[in-house]
């Protein structure tokens, strides 16, 4: 089939989405939202399963598989952003990280799945600052505080990327 320069021209006078119009909203921080230099949007897989007892198998959606998104993040002086991860990383698998010392065993307990979760949002904004779409993140947590890469050779801006682990994302 065969497209007229007409038609692409009338498909994109509606407009295009700038990847860099964004926000993520976590828990309404903003100190994050300011310091988030990229995200990605969620995705989704359909779990399957062969089906049939005779002939060519069939496969058969049974669920919904999502991967975790990732954001990079700059670091403040203080390194501020990335404590509030890690803090809340502590309210899953135990502060055992503060102690400054020798950790107890309670220092590792696991916390409620209910206390720990949050919901993030990322919105994309148009040429104009105007919400044009809305991607709810739903029961989320950080699954991953990357490292931090420190370096003399280079004095570039210090970043990390965090992984947030999701149950289901709405749209």
């Amino acid at each position: 089939m065969a497209f007229s320069v007409k038609d692409i021209k009338g498909d994109i006078s509606r407009g295009v989405a700038r990847n860099s119009h964004y926000e993520m909203i976590i828990d309404g921080n903003e100190q994050i939202t300011f310091r988030t230099i990229s995200v990605t949007a969620p995705g989704r897989s359909i779990l399957s399963t062969a089906s049939g007892v005779y002939g060519a198998p069939q496969e058969v959606g049974y669920g919904a598989q999502f991967s975790p998104i990732s954001a990079q993040i700059y670091c403040s002086p203080d390194h501020s952003e990335r404590k509030f991860f890690t803090e809340w990383q502590d309210k899953i698998v135990g502060p055992h990280r503060t102690g400054g010392g020798f950790a107890f065993e309670s220092d590792f307990n696991a916390g409620y799945y209910k206390d720990y979760i949050k919901d993030v949002t990322i919105k994309q904004y148009d040429e104009e600052g105007t919400k044009t779409h809305e991607i709810k993140l739903r029961e989320v947590y950080p699954k991953n505080v990357g490292e931090m890469s420190y370096s003399y050779q280079a004095s570039e801006l210090l970043l990390f990327t965090v992984s947030l682990q999701y149950r289901y994302f709405t749209e």
